[in-house]
């Protein structure tokens, strides 16, 4: 257990996807435009200009929880790659507070890849379907009750990341173009939704309170037609966030000189705990209490697309963004038409090229991204906490023999956040050394079988039994669902699992509790799932891939809501209409074949709930 002040009773951080500073109106009391963002913010400390680290959600709040870039922490892109390449020995904020004494829970109001790292957290949730901007209600379905009545039975020692996309896709539905009327509209429309969510958890005088946003977002452009014709620039109204703590002992006031968003973790441990946290970021707490401003060079990186290549330095693999006082510089190794020098206090963002008329700066930020870039290579995190993930008590022991469940399965459940976890994979010694080094995993003979439980660490030993990709959701479930037996003598089964505590694995007086639908398992498609007869609901180019990956033996239609496509082969397969599938689906399992998180993916979702089917799964585009 860390050393630390424990000086709030609770603490709640509320981030809100897409919301930009500049819409804020914190302290004009005659705005007719005020909601109740600005009546809350007035209430604490706002930083107003907060240079976010990525792109996109993904690599902005991976590097908010560890204060490190997107390529010294592993999450470098888009997708779930990007979040499997996470490196997990890194102690993330959650850590820090679960560490602390506090129990530790995060909430997200969509479906999909999460947002932040779950490294730190003991319960995670989602809203399980996205139908916001249908009832636009952030997702109050029956899990967010079951969510906010869990943690608002514990009144005291909670440290809750709530992240709301209710913004996002609001402005999603508005096309390529997103009108900054329309955006200022959804605003009002979300701060109305926030008031409730905020009264719903109960929030007293004696917590804190932390309101910020990921990145910012493009306005009245059409941001795809301007990429293909610009180029991938990063524009300064995508890059600038913010940042409010709201709490006793935290002055009211906004804070407008540029920090980054690394900051954001080491000056909340400094204020929560009085802990210290390593990594990039500068604690700004004297910048809060004192007015006492620390000049930083701020950096961004650009996707990353190409850091899964091992030939390519982290340097080469996409666009980079210095920010240093007055000067931005930006360099795209791929695209010649990236690299600018601007001068943004007297010429505005991208107006005018500064490259040739300074070079000896030109060459000093070169130099920069060189230096800091080249240093990830081989980088080694060092905890400020005296020790590693390694000794951490473990709760689950999952058990898989190689010779039953493919890689991908491994992955997956490796995947699962924390290093409250182990994975023991009995086969060959020489099987899988890529996994060898992983603090999570123990690799045991074939030989060794019956002395897998000595081996074990975990409080409960997992005995997994079914191949495919495994939801985030398993381990968050299971440790609820097990919390009711702790003191009981249990065995927890259905067709993909076996738990049971390790005092008891041997004990034949277990009582046996059948699971039937409470935990979620496996939410991806997986070829190694032997015997499957499939659906794809979706007949493009990815439908195509999904047909190579999953066998043609194994798939028997596709599905499309065109009607011309209806009755037509596509790749050797019959294209079926809604309809149809809507008699035969019980016979299927349905995989979604477009890309995921659009709103095709979207809509085929709600299309296949509003007529109460359930069963489905989304191909991991990745595979």
């Amino acid at each position: 257990m860390i050393k630390c002040e424990k000086k709030y009773d609770n603490v709640y951080w509320f981030l809100l996807d897409g919301l930009r500073p500049d819409f804020l109106h914190i302290g004009d009391k005659k705005s007719t435009e005020q909601n109740f963002f600005d009546k809350l913010l007035e209430r604490g400390t706002v930083f107003n200009n907060v240079v976010t680290t990525g792109a996109g959600t993904f690599t902005s709040m991976h590097s908010i929880f560890t204060s490190l870039l997107p390529s010294y922490n592993g999450a470098t892109g888009w997708t779930k790659t990007a979040l499997r390449k996470f490196n997990q020995n890194i102690f993330t904020i959650a850590d820090y507070f679960q560490l602390g004494g506090y129990e530790t829970y995060v909430y997200a109001d969509t479906d999909g890849d999460k947002p932040v790292p779950l490294s730190g957290f003991k319960i995670w949730e989602s809203c399980g379907y996205r139908n916001i901007i249908k009832t636009t209600n952030m997702g109050r379905t029956e899990r967010y009750r079951k969510f906010i009545e869990e943690i608002n039975r514990r009144q005291r020692g909670k440290f809750i990341y709530y992240h709301t996309d209710l913004l996002h896709d609001l402005n999603c539905g508005l096309g390529e173009v997103w009108n900054s009327e329309k955006y200022a509209e959804n605003i009002s429309r979300t701060a109305e939704e926030f008031e409730t969510l905020f009264a719903d958890h109960r929030i007293t005088g004696n917590d804190l309170v932390i309101i910020s946003a990921d990145h910012g977002v493009i306005l009245d452009k059409d941001f795809l037609q301007d990429g293909i014709r610009n180029g991938d620039r990063q524009y300064e109204e995508t890059v600038i966030s913010f940042f409010a703590i709201i709490g006793k002992g935290i002055k009211a006031q906004v804070l407008s000189q540029p920090i980054s968003a690394l900051d954001e973790a080491p000056t909340l441990l400094h204020i929560a705990l009085n802990q210290s946290m390593p990594g990039q970021g500068v604690d700004r707490y004297d910048y809060m209490q004192n007015g006492v401003y620390r000049e930083s060079i701020f950096f961004r990186e650009k996707n990353t697309y190409c850091a899964d290549s091992k030939d390519q330095s982290p340097l080469e693999s996409d666009i980079f963004y210095v920010r240093d006082g007055k000067w931005k510089y930006v360099y795209g190794v791929n695209d010649p038409r990236c690299e600018w020098l601007i001068d943004l206090e007297n010429d505005g963002d991208y107006q005018i090229n500064l490259v040739d008329k300074y070079p000896e700066l030109v060459k000093k930020y070169k130099t920069i991204l060189k230096e800091r870039f080249s240093k990830c290579i081989g980088f080694q995190y060092i905890s400020n906490l005296g020790f590693d993930k390694r000794v951490l008590e473990k709760k689950f022991s999952l058990v898989l023999n190689v010779d039953q469940i493919c890689k991908e399965t491994m992955e997956s459940l490796l995947d699962l956040g924390g290093a409250y976890h182990e994975i023991i994979l009995y086969g060959k010694e020489d099987e899988y050394p890529e996994y060898r080094d992983n603090y999570k995993v123990k690799i045991v003979e074939k030989s060794n079988k019956n002395k897998i439980d000595e081996l074990c660490s975990g409080e409960w030993i997992v005995l997994i039994s079914e191949n495919g990709e495994w939801s985030g959701y398993f381990l968050s479930d299971l440790y609820r669902y097990i919390q009711g037996y702790e003191e009981e003598t249990v065995r927890i089964t259905n067709k993909n699992f076996l738990a049971v505590k390790k005092k008891d694995l041997n004990n034949a007086e277990c009582k046996k509790l059948e699971v039937k639908g409470e935990i979620r398992t496996i939410t991806y498609a997986c070829k190694d799932d032997k015997g499957k007869r499939y659906i794809l609901f979706g007949c493009g180019k990815i439908g195509k891939r999904a047909l190579e990956y999953l066998g043609k033996e194994n798939v028997y239609y596709f599905v499309d809501n065109n009607l011309t496509t209806i009755g037509e082969e596509r790749y050797g397969k019959k294209v079926i209409g809604f309809d149809e599938l809507k008699r035969i689906y019980n016979d299927y399992t349905i995989v979604i074949s477009v890309s995921p998180n659009t709103n095709a993916a979207y809509e085929i979702k709600k299309q296949l709930e509003e007529s109460e089917i359930y069963d489905y799964v989304m191909f991991d585009i990745n595979s």
